[in-house]
């Protein structure tokens, strides 16, 4: 902490405080309720439950219970006091202090609890005065695109009191003098990152969302174990820093902390004590220690203050007075009771009264105003895009690809009725293209939703404002996408060639941009879930294009859905566009008929082919054209634009005011799930606290772990026997053009039977350590050597060390038992029987105490697990591995209470003890901690400040630093937290070079080296011994593939809604199609819609992409940093597995498709009459045959869907990137696919596109079984009338039948006597299919394999993208 910055900061805060902090609360009751359910659901389990639930919405009481999750606070915090709040995980720490910052969403509040803000009730305050309190998680939320400069620039750009700030240059300023005063100088340009991008640190992270949160300035502030991650020292001078800030401002700040130093415990004025939901104690942290020894229990020796307090929340750690046993409370309940009847009690009731009395109850939300909020978010936009460029551009080049390719498609379009169809097409993919560009913005909502809510509960925006600056962000894109797209179309494709109709197009294509992104956004914002937002939106896409206008002409629209034209966007935008397009244009006519030599070059007894033309007329009017086949006024052009304008402002008002009143839905609070089917009564109830709906206490692992137990006590563990040593280890990277040395001259070594704390402060290089050790660093160059026993480490080192990550990875849908499970099969050697690896799961659990959670779901954070429960599994896995060499773990106790980590550390010594060889790296170790460890590992910018034992009572190491010049270790004082103060850990005190000297200089460092050397001495003269097991991998690839399917299986099973959404979209899309074809009839309009019909089954492939690619994105996120670093199998597997599970759900969705598809179009009457018209055909083309062909294409089509999705995601990290490129080729294979654009029509530089599409051979085969060998009938509309010239004296028969026998067709009913011909030009499907060149049924069985094909090629892609991304790269780092 730079205090010579902080000073100043805090001085000009000080001039300008508005309002002093302080509250107080009495009779504080907060419940939440508790459903009936604790059990994980499943595919089945939704559907057999849907009854049962339909009965809870009418009888909701029975099925839910209200339970008390705070009961009766009391306490008064003043301006300028800190109040620690202390307890274990799940006595309502979070809830309490939710409570006060006004975030208590999902809880009920009682009337009868009386919260003062100085003044301001409960309401008020977080209504009005919102930027006065702030609650701050545990977890590090960010937009991971912007810098951490950005992040705090915008920070400081929310805020109100600091009226002076207006420049860009002013806030960047502010930001980096944040930056600077919480040590973030040296990494103000880097990015936050996330899993995909590389960014900052965890412990930088965490900083930043301090730095953040602190900017804010408000009043009432509530931390929530916010120095989790932080090394010792950074968290008490952030601590202390929040004293002085608190000391200055008058603000008041309530802290809630797991692992609490005595110094960091000492900055607060006063304590609150929870246990299980009830307050044992509120006053002054001074008294707080002898009030409990008063009562009869004893403070262990060298334990902190906040350690004892904790530790009397669970009877098995409690130490109890002789003379006392039978007079100590022991519950919650019992210690709340002594509590409401001592002393203390009442003088803190006397300290609420008073507070009251000066400040009575009386009856601007955000910081900055409206406008400064937009201007912020906007600057924040840009910097988001400018950061991470790749998905903006990546769509608008895709756009301006898509719009040369589409417009090179339909160049030059004669000014001909031959042009009427095409120019209607063109108009109709165009308006397409541009409403279904914006879609994939669902994604992008939801991936910053989280972000923008915890902002907004900081009261540095409302969302309104933060939606409305990401929609003006969007309209340079929009802008550029649009015109890249529209500009190629319409002067390629000489569409009409005037200025007018030029803008009014362009004014329509991008209006409709608009309106459409409006309507996806509204509907993602309507949502509470992703799920939700998905499957509606790819349905009414649906609908919209159907009911556009073109697919369907109005007057063939099904009565039952033909309403929807009225509210879609589409629909008018279309309208206006061929409006635009058509009105006042004359087309000349390019097929008269008849024609022929007899006939003559006289008009007289012709027609135009084309629609809308009149007898004797060589050219068709664009407005009759319109009249006659759509049914459009010309009128409508200007009015369909108000409607249009209309719909935008709907959509996004609707859009805004959703975001400020509809949040997603959050956690349902910390219960413990089970599997359908575990027995009720074998649930444990325990004291996990909950703050939302459904919410259940549950918790493992209270027995206490008793410091002097041997490792007798803990079942045996595998035995390691190997030395793990290094010397003259030297890491570097590239920084920009310069070289960055991490690591630098590192020597140590770890030993059977030991445990090893490596430590140091935040970017000291611990993790970097810990990943070259483990070999599992890509990037950067690597010197020196790394042994076991005598010899280098290879390929089958990874399998045979266990690592124990800083993040809990875990399966969500799994139970405890079926992790480790998974672990032990695949990770222990194959000749260990399978029964002796379950054997020796269960004694791993028995070891972490995990029996009784041992059936129970994995989960997410909030409904699963709980933090101390998910550390033990991510410690389980590890051991069930049974590693043979190494344990490397890295912050194990991170995120922990003082118990949970005593307990956590006390098992590793009880590992190492029973013969594990253990390092571990650890940021803030109490005195009782520490002295578990044997060995200590201290870096300090990537250098050894000591290595060495640390000995009894840490004799050894305080007096390494002693006889070095170190002031003197009090009695009493932590050692960890001394050594870390006088090495000058933060640059505060000491230099730390000379640290670093003393030691490179030192006797006990050539100690070091001497003993390394002896350890290599031999390494010449031994051979390594060879092992049976000594593949990469444990286990075959054939047994790895049966073990992870099965897994893979049932977490898909066990993910109910990723599944219905999926089945649900495809059915849904697939009926909604067909109910708008339904019956189709034997007519030229029936032909060419069962064409576009088949061709809007396409639009599924975007929806389902968008529902895989960012899925298995997630999972190959997981499966790269969980078991391929592992070796726990290989990468063939993973990719394998994902595609098995993911062909048979496709195959499944595949019949849904088809069923509701395929009967309702009518389609199934093949075997009927439609077929048998024709006598001439085929009669082996048999109904049976044509269902199997169609349902095949089906089936491969879903299966092709699957395999891009998951090729384009297996080889690019980022899934808007994804998404774009899969558009963009869907695109292309939609525009060459042969029903927009006839083969015959094409340009022939394009023929091979229509060649490679593999949408050709889908739709032609949907086309053969669908059409061929059938028999067609015009009706009214599409029959030609023809008036024979009087002065011929001939019939209708005989005057057209020259021209019928050239052109086929035949004339309608009895009347070919009569001289007024209705002239039908089609009397057979195949004809039509013909001149499209789709031929007939062996060429539809040649598309099934040409697809199947596709489908393959596909599928191996996966595995190649896959191997050149991610698995050519070398695990190693370059050595010279």
């Amino acid at each position: 902490m730079e205090y010579s910055l902080f000073d100043p900061w805090l001085e000009d805060e000080t001039h300008h405080v508005l309002r002093d902090g302080g509250v107080s609360f009495l009779g504080l009751d907060v419940s939440g309720s508790i459903s009936s359910s604790y059990f994980q659901h499943t595919f089945t389990s939704y559907l057999s439950g849907f009854p049962f639930y339909l009965a809870s919405l009418l009888r909701r009481s029975r099925d839910r219970t209200e339970t008390l999750i705070l009961c009766k606070f009391c306490g008064v915090v003043q301006p300028g006091e800190m109040l620690l709040v202390l307890g274990r995980p799940g006595s309502g720490c979070s809830t309490f202090l939710k409570t006060i910052a006004g975030d208590a969403h999902g809880t009920i509040i009682h009337d009868r609890s009386a919260i003062n803000y100085r003044g301001t009730n409960f309401e008020v305050m977080h209504k009005i005065f919102r930027a006065d309190s702030i609650y701050v998680s545990e977890l590090d939320v960010h937009f991971p695109e912007l810098k951490v400069g950005e992040t705090l620039s915008f920070a400081a750009s929310m805020r109100n009191h600091k009226s002076s700030i207006h420049t860009s240059n002013e806030v960047r300023s502010v930001a980096r003098q944040i930056g600077s005063i919480f040590g973030l100088a040296s990494v103000i340009d880097t990015r936050l990152g996330d899993e995909m991008i590389r960014g900052v640190s965890g412990g930088e992270k965490k900083r930043v969302s301090i730095a953040e949160a602190y900017v804010s300035g408000a009043r009432i502030q509530c931390w929530d174990n916010s120095t989790r991650g932080l090394d010792s020292m950074t968290a008490l001078q952030f601590v202390q820093t929040l004293r002085r800030s608190a000391n200055s401002t008058n603000a008041t700040v309530l802290m809630s902390i797991y692992q609490s130093l005595e110094a960091m415990y000492n900055c607060f004025d006063k304590i609150i004590l929870l246990y299980e939901g009830q307050q044992i104690y509120f006053g002054s942290t001074k008294k707080a220690a002898i009030y409990f020894e008063d009562m009869g229990f004893v403070r262990p020796p060298r334990a902190t203050t906040a350690d004892f307090l904790t530790s009397l929340t669970s009877p098995t750690e409690q130490i109890v007075q002789k003379g006392y046993e039978h007079r100590v409370p022991r519950s919650a309940e019992q210690f709340a009771q002594v509590w409401r009847s001592s002393s203390e009690y009442r003088s803190t009731t006397e300290d609420i009264n008073r507070f009251n009395r000066a400040f009575p109850l009386l009856s601007r939300v955000f910081s900055v105003s409206t406008y400064r909020q937009i201007n912020g978010n906007l600057h924040r936009a840009f910097a988001r895009i400018i950061n991470n460029p790749v998905p903006t551009v990546s769509g608008i080049v895709g756009n301006a690809i898509a719009g040369v390719i589409l417009g090179s498609v339909f160049n030059r379009l004669p000014s001909t009725t031959e042009s009427l169809q095409p120019r209607s097409i063109l108009l109709f993919y165009s308006i397409m293209i541009n409403a279904c560009t914006p879609a994939f913005e669902v994604l992008t909502m939801w991936a910053q939703r989280p972000i923008v809510e915890k902002q907004s509960r900081y009261a540095f925006y409302g969302p309104p404002t933060e939606y409305l600056s990401s929609i003006i962000m969007d309209l340079p894109n929009k802008v550029m996408a649009s015109f890249l797209f529209n500009i190629p179309i319409y002067f390629m494709t000489q569409l009409r060639r005037t200025a007018e109709a030029f803008f009014t197009f362009y004014l329509f294509s991008f209006l409709t941009m608009l309106t459409m992104s409006m309507f996806f956004r509204m509907v993602g914002s309507l949502s509470r879930t992703i799920q939700q937002a998905m499957t509606p939106v790819s349905n009414v896409i649906m609908l919209f294009i159907i009911y556009a206008g073109f697919v369907i002409p109005p007057g063939y629209m099904v009565p039952w859905l033909g309403w929807i034209r009225w509210i879609n966007p589409i629909a008018y935008a279309y309208e206006s566009l061929m409006v635009n397009e058509f009105e006042n244009q004359s087309y000349q006519c390019t097929t008269m008929i008849p024609t022929g030599r007899s006939y003559g070059y006289d008009l007289k007894g012709k027609v135009c082919s084309a629609v809308g033309s009149r007898p004797g007329e060589p050219f068709v009017l664009g407005a009759e054209y319109l009249k006659m086949k759509y049914g459009y006024a010309t009128n409508h052009l200007w009015r369909n634009l108000g409607i249009l304008l209309a719909m935008l402002v709907i959509f996004g008002s609707i859009h805004l005011l959703a975001t400020n009143y509809i949040l997603a839905a959050r956690s349902k609070g910390e219960v413990l799930l089970y599997r359908h089917g575990y027995s009720k009564n074998q649930l444990h109830k325990g004291d996990v606290e909950a703050d939302v709906p459904e919410v259940h206490a549950t918790r493992t692992g209270d027995k206490a772990v008793d410091v002097h137990q041997s490792s007798e006590n803990i079942p045996q563990i595998h035995l390691h026997t190997s030395v793990f040593h290094w010397s003259n280890l030297n890491y570097e990277v590239k920084h920009g053009k310069q070289k960055k040395k991490i690591l630098n001259d590192m020597n140590g070594w770890m030993k059977p039977g030991t445990l090893t704390a490596l430590m140091g402060a935040t970017g000291a290089g611990k993790t970097s350590l810990l990943d070259v050790l483990r070999g599992r660093r890509s990037v950067g160059l690597v010197t020196g050597e790394i042994h076991i026993d005598d010899f280098p480490r290879d390929e089958r080192f990874q399998r045979h060390i266990a690592y124990v990550q800083q993040n809990d990875l875990h399966l969500s849908t799994a139970t405890v038992r079926e992790a480790l499970q998974f672990s032990a099969l695949l990770r222990q050697p194959k000749h260990v029987p399978e029964d002796e690896k379950m054997a020796y799961v269960e004694r791993v659990l028995d070891a972490l105490d995990l029996q009784g959670v041992a059936d129970a779901v994995v989960g997410v954070p909030g409904e699963g697990l709980n933090v101390e429960q998910r550390k033990r599994l991510t410690i389980g896995v590890e051991l069930a591995a049974k590693p043979e060499l190494l344990l490397f773990l890295d912050e194990p106790t991170s995120g922990l209470d003082s118990q949970a980590a005593f307990a956590i550390i006390s098992l590793l010594r009880k590992l190492a003890d029973s013969g594990q060889t253990i390092m571990c790296t650890i940021h803030q170790p109490s005195s009782q901690l520490f002295q578990f460890f044997d060995r200590l590992l201290l870096l300090q910018h990537g250098h050894v400040l000591y290595f060495g034992e640390i000995g009894v009572d840490f004799q050894t190491l305080i007096g390494y630093f002693q006889k070095n010049g170190a002031e003197h270790c009090k009695k009493g004082e932590n050692p960890a937290e001394w050594m870390m103060r006088v090495t000058g850990a933060t640059d505060s005190h000491r230099n730390p070079q000379s640290w670093i000297d003393m030691w490179s200089h030192s006797k006990k460092n050539k100690e070091v080296k001497q003993q390394l050397e002896g350890m290599r001495s031999s390494a010449q003269s031994r051979v390594r011994p060879n092992k049976p097991d000594g593949g990469v991998y444990a286990l075959g690839t054939l047994k790895q593939l049966q073990i992870v399917l099965k897994r893979q299986l049932q977490e898909y099973w066990r993910d109910p809604t990723y599944l219905y959404a999926k089945l649900s979209l495809c059915a849904g899309a697939a009926l909604l199609n067909g109910l708008s074809f339904y019956n189709i009839s034997n007519s030229i309009q029936g032909l060419i819609s069962v064409l576009f019909s088949a061709f809007l089954l396409l639009i599924l492939f975007s929806s389902v992409a968008q529902q895989i690619i960012p899925r298995f994105i997630a999972t190959r996120t997981l499966f790269n940093a969980r078991e391929k670093e592992s070796m726990t199998y290989s990468w063939v597997v993973f990719i394998l597995s994902n595609v098995i599970v993911e062909v048979i759900w496709q195959s499944f969705a595949a019949v849904l498709v088809f069923a509701c598809w395929y009967y309702p179009t009518g389609m199934w009457r093949s075997s009927g009459e439609r077929y048998d018209a024709l006598k001439e055909f085929d009669g082996r083309w048999g109904s049976g045959e044509r269902q199997g062909m169609i349902w095949c294409l089906i089936w491969l089509f879903m299966l092709f869907i699957s395999g891009l999705s998951h090729a384009l995601a297996a080889g690019i990290s980022q899934a808007e990137t994804v998404v774009n490129i899969a558009q963009l080729l869907f695109g292309l294979s939609t525009i060459f696919c042969g029903i927009l654009v006839f083969p015959t029509a094409l340009p022939r530089f394009w023929i091979f596109m229509y060649r490679v599409s593999p949408f050709t051979y889908l739709i032609s085969g949907l086309a053969i079984a669908g059409l061929a060998d059938t028999s067609l009938r015009c009706n009214r509309a599409e029959l030609v009338q023809i008036d024979v010239p009087p002065d011929l004296g001939t019939t209708c028969g005989a005057y057209l039948q020259e021209f019928m026998a050239l052109a086929g067709g035949y004339i309608e009913g009895h009347r070919s006597n009569d001289q007024k011909c209705l002239y039908c030009p089609v009397t057979d499907s195949n004809t039509v299919l013909a001149s499209m060149g789709i031929g007939g049924r062996l060429e539809g069985w040649r598309n099934v394999g040409i697809l199947l094909g596709y489908v393959l090629v596909n599928f191996v892609a996966i595995f190649g993208l896959y191997w050149v991304v991610f698995q050519r790269v070398r695990h190693e780092p370059k050595k010279p």
